[in-house]
Parts: structure tokens; sequence; C-alpha cells
């Protein structure tokens, strides 16, 4: 079975200003469009730093230290379940059908694919596809920015693996229109609370 999980906690003192508007309802947002377009077995997992009010169906792993000592270097925790993932932050849209990633991670254990950063030559992981079973992503974690960390891994490029299909918004869909992507992951400036007026993000 797949894993979708992503991550919320409440603002810090060293979270960005574009992070702060995310709440539950992101969260309902992101999951829901999981649903809708996978057909295949499922689970939705949260990393959150307290209890939160949401759907039974959302598995929450409540970690009260979330984003207070390592700040964004804790979206390395969910690989803590080595288990096969699909893992984004909540400024992700799910816009088609994603089966074809989900058999990638279930088909390749200890396997990882990360997006290009489409304004540099590094790899960005705004997306992560994860076969699961390698500990050493998270169990040789000691706090290090996610990025860097994630970065220093083998992966494949899912730019490569799958044209078209996950995008980002500011660099492919904002110039070109959504295409055939499928995933559509938001980095740096815009953020889908800014874009609410735009039928893409409405919807």
């Amino acid at each position: 079975m797949i894993t979708f999980a992503s991550l919320l906690w409440d603002a810090t003192d060293k979270s960005h200003e574009f992070s702060r508007a995310y709440d539950e309802t992101w969260a309902i947002k992101l999951f829901n469009g999981f649903r809708r377009h996978c057909t295949m077995p499922y689970r939705c997992v949260l990393y959150t730093d307290r209890e939160r009010e949401l759907p039974k169906n959302i598995v929450q792993v409540v970690q009260p230290d979330l984003g207070k000592a390592n700040d964004y270097g804790d979206c390395i925790r969910p690989y803590e379940m080595n288990v096969p993932m699909i893992l984004v932050g909540l400024d992700t849209l799910i816009v088609a059908n994603i089966d074809k990633f989900v058999r990638w991670c279930l088909d390749n254990p200890g396997k990882l694919a990360l997006p290009k950063h489409p304004y540099e030559s590094w790899s960005i992981n705004g997306v992560a596809l994860w076969g699961g079973h390698n500990p050493d992503i998270f169990g040789k974690w000691r706090g290090e920015n996610d990025m860097d960390w994630i970065r220093q891994f083998p992966h494949e490029r899912i730019d490569d693996l799958w044209p078209g299909k996950i995008v980002s918004y500011r660099g492919h869909v904002r110039p070109n229109g959504v295409g055939k992507a499928r995933i559509i992951y938001f980095h740096g400036r815009l953020k889908p609370p800014e874009l609410l007026h735009e039928p893409l993000i409405r919807d």
C-alpha cells in the first residue's frame, strides 16, 4: 500500500511568511485530491505538532516539537515510516490520475525520485516519490535542511521519468498552462493561498 504524506505545524519565529496561511483545511484539500485521483489502496498520513480536527481517514502522527528544533528540516521526518510513500507539501495540487507514480513507488523499493529545479541544476524536494526500505534517510539525519539532506541520496529525476507530469507552478504552469500535468507543486513565491482568484487553485 502507498502512503501519501504531508506535514503541518503551527508557525514559529523561523517560519517564512508564505507558509503561515496553512491550516487543517489545506490538509483536507490535499488529501481529497489524492482520493479523487488514485484508484489504488492508500493511506493518508499527516505529521503534525498537535492533535487536529481532521477526518478519521487522515492518520495524524503527533510530534510536539515538529518545526521547532529543526525548522523545515523536519520535512524529513515522514521517512521514518520507511514505507513506499509520496511526500508532498500542503502547497501541492493533485489534478489528474497518479496511479503510475504509485506503481513506481511500490515496484522500486529503496529508490527515490525528485524533481529538477526549474531554474537551477539541482533537485528540489517539493514532491518526493520513494520506494521505502532505506532506513538511512531518516536514521542518519541529524537535523539538516531537508532539501540539502535528501539530495545527497542517489535519486532519479521525475522530469526524466515522466516529462511534464509533475511540474512547478511558477516554472511551468504559470507560463505554459497545466498541459498534461498530474501533480503541481509550488516553491518560493507564489503559494496557493495567494492565488485563490485563479480557477485552477479555486477549483
